[in-house]
Order: C-alpha cells, then structure tokens, then sequence
C-alpha cells in the first residue's frame, strides 16, 4: 500500500473497528469484517515486503473462529435445534484468545517501537510513521476491549 494511501486507511479502519465493537458486537459477527481486513492487509504486507506478517496468523484465528460462530449461529437458527452458549464455549473462548492475540501482535510494534522507527525512517515520513504508531496503540487497545467483550457477552445480567 502507498504511503498516502495507508496514512489515511489505518485511522478509518481503527475508528470503523471501534464503531462496530461499540454498537454491533452482541454475537461477535463484528469480527468478522474486521479480522478480514486485518488478514487480507497482512497478506498484502507479505506480498509487498517478502516478509512474514504475524498478523497472516493472529487474525486468522479471529477469523476462522469468526466463520464457525456465523456457521453454526446460521445452522441453528435455520432449525428447530436450539443452542446453548454452553454447548459452544471453545468458540467463545477461541474469539477471545484471538483477540489477546492480535492485541498482542500489535503491541510488539510499540515494544520494538525504537528499533523500528529507526528502520522504517529511511522510507516512511514522519506523518506516516506517527500514525503507524498511533494506529498500533490503538488497535492493540481495541482488541484488549474485543477479547474482553467478547467473554462477557451472553452472560447473565450483562447488557450489550
């Protein structure tokens, strides 16, 4: 992706994440869009760069995950079977190690945030490098927030 086109991209995407968290999240089907883009925007990484982006991994838990609840939330709900969040509990819990997951990948950009500056100053403005960075915190936080949202959703007394 272009510089000028990544600089503008990564703030919509974060804000569009946030937004569908805050207002869609009631079955986790918010994820859905969100790890997609995140997976395809790793694999265009990869592409681009002949390097490996942990983000090819981590939002592929997500999405994969992600697929089998709409899978299994559309197979219920097109017959008379009924399912508890009991009987499902391995995906819940597979959307939210995903999710500690991707944060994590993110939070490795603001760990090493030093030796990658230094690299990605040869190339990158400094506009572009203090969105990444912005964008990075960001999203890690978001993830934190989707991993702990996702575990509580369901639960008795808890109101989305």
């Amino acid at each position: 992706m272009s510089e000028p086109f990544a600089t503008f991209l990564m703030p919509i995407y974060a804000s569009i994440s946030w937004l569908l968290l805050l207002f869609r999240s009631h079955r986790g089907q918010h994820l859905l869009p969100i790890s997609l883009i995140g997976w395809i925007w790793a694999m265009v990484n990869i592409i681009r760069t002949k390097r490996l982006d942990l983000g090819i991994v981590t939002f592929g838990i997500v999405l994969l995950g992600t697929l089998v609840e709409v899978y299994m939330t559309h197979k219920v709900s097109s017959s008379s079977e009924n399912i508890s969040l009991g009987r499902v509990w391995w995906i819940k819990w597979w959307l939210t190690i995903g999710c500690i997951l991707v944060a994590a990948n993110f939070s490795l950009v603001v760990i090493f945030w030093d030796s990658i500056s230094k690299e990605l100053e040869k190339s990158k403005s400094q506009t572009w490098m203090k969105v990444f960075l912005s964008y990075c915190i960001i999203m890690m936080v978001f993830w934190i927030a989707a991993a702990f949202k996702n575990q509580v959703r369901g639960r008795k007394g808890y109101k989305d």
